[in-house]
């Protein structure tokens, strides 16, 4: 089967692979439509607006893949990592569609007023099951926004509803850093002198089943909560631009069953959090992300929405999880090159100190690091290899490293790192510390301490 599947790969060298997250994709669309609102109305190089009252827009990856037995993949995670590397490692087949809705009158248009509604739904199928697959869907995002309705500030936007907001993440390992998407309402892009801005926002968690990167939740250990985020981004600083950001949280304390019958108690907590994040264009195909935070009680994991604790089972054995006791220091790099001929590369650097609260193993370390580069044959082919490597630790717990290698042949419109959509084929071998065993894709390499997996998959956005 090895064989096979090495072979498969060989023979497919002309196919595809690359990689992007939707925060990518949203991102661009947010920064068409802050052109398209300062563009003149006489500027006959623009596009009419009126063409753009209704956009859709959307991501999905699909495939199929199979580990060296001929079973459905895993995916290769290092235990109490935040995150895995993604190529050639993502087991389930995920969907976005979004619909936006421009509001756009001769009035609005002769005011450079713009009004719009948009709606994001998901799909998601995990497939590392043979038979197991847990179809899930799920509205990502419905919310309204305003900008231009206040004359002393244009640029200024006033949204409220449930809504990927501050939606960040590491693209090699789609690593959501900071994740204040949920329901809420605030006002953003309020300048303050000629360059900086500023913004202001009251959220609560977005309560579904799939979680930031797509997948689904392990447990269900998610709850609401409400965070008063505040923002001042776009500051000049000489290499580059700053963004600071401040949180409060507020946890009204709640209730779980664990299924057995037993109930956790989960305390109330009053946390906060502040990060900071340095964006540097070093040339024009080099850019860099720097960024650190740190958080305690209900706002230590920089997202809307309290979660499970790490490195701890939640089982009969726990009564009660006291979240005002919890804190975590998270520092992250990331560069991306893309001059397109003939390398480009991505690549990401992770240290995480976690402490959950408890009195025993309440403590864990995450290191990552990891490199994507891909050689450009020519617009069309590629080929990327990506190495990763995660060190996690806890306290009177597992200590060990998995190391992923992957190497998938693509094709896609143009030879640029994040071109898309892009038909790839893969073969991914992943070692782990012996300390892992039976930790790292337990279903078929639970007595293990290596595995592969081949497959073929594709990605798009638009």
């Amino acid at each position: 089967m090895k064989n096979a599947m090495l072979c498969l790969v060989i023979a497919t060298v002309g196919l595809a692979y690359a990689d992007e997250s939707t925060e990518q994709l949203r991102q661009e669309f947010e920064a068409r439509i802050a052109a398209l609102e300062t563009q003149s109305a006489a500027d006959s190089s623009a596009p009419g607006r009126e063409t753009l009252d209704f956009e859709f827009h959307g991501y999905f990856r699909a495939g199929l893949g199979a580990n060296g037995n001929g079973d459905a993949m895993e995916s290769f995670k290092a235990p109490n990592a935040g995150a895995k590397y993604r190529l050639g490692n993502e087991a389930e087949t995920y969907i976005e569609a979004s619909f936006q809705q421009n509001f756009r009158t001769q009035a609005l248009i002769d005011n450079n007023v713009d009004f719009y509604t948009k709606l994001t739904f998901a799909y998601v199928t995990p497939t590392t099951d043979n038979n197991a697959f847990d179809t899930t869907t799920s509205l990502r995002e419905a919310y309204a926004g305003a900008r231009g309705v206040w004359d002393a500030k244009k640029e200024a936007m006033f949204w409220a509803g449930n809504r990927f907001y501050e939606h960040l993440d590491i693209h090699i390992n789609d690593f959501f850093f900071r994740d204040m998407a949920g329901f809420g309402g605030g006002i953003e892009d309020v300048e303050l002198g000629d360059e900086m801005k500023w913004a202001f926002a009251w959220l609560g968690g977005s309560i579904d089943e799939l979680d930031s990167d797509g997948t689904t939740y392990q447990n269900n250990y998610h709850f609401n909560k409400n965070t008063f985020d505040f923002r001042l981004y776009d500051i000049p600083v000489g290499i580059g631009t700053l963004a600071l950001s401040l949180d409060l949280a507020d946890f009204a304390g709640d209730q779980l069953d664990d299924g057995a019958g037993n109930t956790i108690t989960i305390e109330d907590s009053l946390g906060w959090a502040a990060g900071a994040i340095l964006k540097s264009d070093l040339t024009d195909e080099m850019a860099n992300r720097f960024t650190i935070q740190y958080g305690a009680g209900a706002a230590d994991n920089f997202r809307a929405v309290i979660t499970a604790p790490q490195g701890v089972a939640i089982d009969t054995n726990i009564n009660r999880i006291a979240t005002d006791d919890t804190m975590r220091l998270r520092i992250t790099d990331d560069i991306v090159i893309d001059n397109g001929s003939p390398l480009s590369l991505q690549a990401a650097a992770i240290y995480e100190r976690y402490d959950n609260g408890f009195d025993t193993m309440n403590t864990i370390d995450w290191v990552s690091i990891g490199a994507r580069p891909v050689y450009h044959f020519n617009d069309f082919f590629s080929l990327a290899f990506e190495a990763g490597a995660d060190y996690t630790n806890q306290k009177g717990g597992p200590e060990g490293v998995v190391g992923k290698f992957t190497l998938a042949p693509q094709i896609q419109p143009a030879a640029k790192h994040f071109s898309r959509p892009s038909i790839r084929a893969f073969l991914t071998y992943a070692t782990w510390s012996d300390g892992f065993e039976g930790m790292v894709a337990p279903v078929g390499y639970g007595n293990e301490t290596q595995g592969i997996s081949a497959g073929v998959q594709m990605e798009a956005w638009w």
